[in-house]
């Protein structure tokens, strides 16, 4: 049964509300009950809510399937499916039994496609939900038409598809599981090369295939903390050793950064990158050699952001190229090297160190910032293991030339029980002795 947070302090209920409203698991309305507000969800599993939120209270609520009304253009996909299917059983109680305990509640928007979680509880391909529409005669195509055309969320999607997790072993992280339910275009279910995903974060656009590229919308967090706190980054130059589709890319840009070089080996990240770049306006993306993108904004003279479609090990070969060709062998300034890759970015770590090594002028910018990220469980975020461990590594490939500095740590997002998505800072500088 679905789960309802028991709210007794009131400054909590709108952090509460926001961060459900964002993964689409906030069941309105907000409920009075004496001095405390009832906030629904509709999470059925004790510790994925505990995972959100450590110290609330909860407790399950019975479905109220004999309301009827305005629920349709609402928000709470539970009543909507309620009162479309009651049209074909009248029995709530079987309905509610047979059938909505069995659909999934959890959903991502992501135009034009509307993409539903998938459990062996809760899915559109749970053999409940597949007898159901069997025994009552009930046409798939007519349901997802319905589906996107009157529930109001939904409006102006066209397509319907099912997440599935992305497999461990698959190193450019292509959620090849999505299975797709339904396309408004009539073209076959098993195409997927023109479906172009698009969302708006901190007002930069990016765009993906979501066949062949994650996305993941919980790194709006991170995103922005780049926006916030990294000024220093104008006119200084910047490595995504793990670019994707751009996910910190477009921030450092948006930030004035000198030149910027992406790494990438999955070549429809890059094609989502440079669909990005389109979108965005203010770029003018060209392609040189048929391997690095290329772009610079209008207002600017000369090409500054340069996107490699190949493993980051090349990365010391590039930008060795790049100053040869257009600094005259010049150092850089690399003011940030960005290593976001999960669950572990490690394979990146001696990669940094070694850019560091060759190609910054450590008199013009005398600090670097590596951002780290990994999957790190909780028990070694709190008792400090992590950051010792991840310092003592990089001591290690430094050799003892640089001083190594955590600065912060950022709980980005849950990526399972008791393990979170997080970005350590950390500030590299010359060794006393090298100064």
């Amino acid at each position: 049964m679905p789960l309802e947070i028991v709210a007794k302090d009131p400054a909590t209920i709108k952090a509460i509300k926001t961060a459900l409203e964002a993964d689409s698991l906030f069941v309105k309305p907000i409920i009075k009950e004496g001095t405390n507000r009832i906030i629904r969800t509709s999470i059925d599993e004790p510790k994925q809510l505990l995972t959100k939120f450590p110290d609330v209270e909860f407790r399950e609520y019975q479905l109220d399937l004999s309301k009827k009304g305005q629920s349709v253009h609402g928000r709470d996909i539970l009543s909507f499916h309620r009162e479309y299917f009651s049209s074909y059983i009248k029995d709530l109680k079987i309905l509610e039994e047979e059938l909505l305990f069995y659909l999934p509640t959890k959903y991502s928007i992501y135009p034009p496609m509307l993409l539903f979680n998938n459990s062996e509880k809760k899915s559109l391909l749970h053999e409940k939900v597949q007898q159901f529409f069997t025994n009552y005669n009930i046409d798939r195509t007519k349901y997802y038409k319905h589906l996107l055309n009157d529930f109001a969320p939904f409006k102006g999607l066209e397509i319907i598809a099912i997440n599935k997790p992305i497999l461990e072993e698959d190193t450019l992280r292509q959620p090849h599981n999505l299975q797709l339910l339904y396309r408004n275009d009539n073209r076959p279910l098993n195409e997927f090369d023109d479906i172009w995903c698009q969302v708006i974060q901190n007002e930069i656009i990016q765009v993906w295939n979501p066949m062949y590229t994650m996305f993941s919308r919980g790194n709006i967090k991170e995103k922005k903390r780049i926006l916030d706190t990294f000024k220093e980054v104008e006119n200084n130059d910047v490595v995504d050793l793990y670019c994707g589709i751009g996910y910190f890319t477009f921030s450092y840009l948006k930030l004035g950064c000198r030149n910027l070089f992406g790494f990438e080996l999955n070549p429809w990240s890059v094609k989502g990158l440079w669909q990005g770049f389109n979108a965005n306006n203010k770029f003018k993306p060209t392609l040189n050699n048929g391997k690095c993108i290329t772009t610079k904004l209008h207002r600017n003279e000369g090409e500054y952001c340069h996107i490699y479609n190949e493993n980051n090990e090349m990365s010391n070969q590039r930008l060795q190229e790049f100053r040869d060709q257009n600094m005259a062998g010049e150092l850089l300034k690399i003011r940030h090297i960005n290593l976001g890759l999960l669950p572990s970015s490690q394979q990146g770590w001696p990669v940094a160190i070694l850019l560091l090594d060759n190609h910054n002028n450590w008199g013009a910018c005398p600090l670097s910032t590596l951002h780290i990220h990994e999957n790190v469980s909780i028990q070694d975020i709190n008792d400090g293991s992590f950051i010792k461990q991840t310092l003592l590594k990089l001591h290690t490939l430094g050799a003892s030339r640089y001083q190594f500095n955590s600065t912060h740590l950022e709980k980005i997002k849950t990526f399972a029980p008791d393990v979170w998505h997080i970005c350590l800072d950390v500030d590299v500088t010359l060794a006393p002795t090298l100064t």
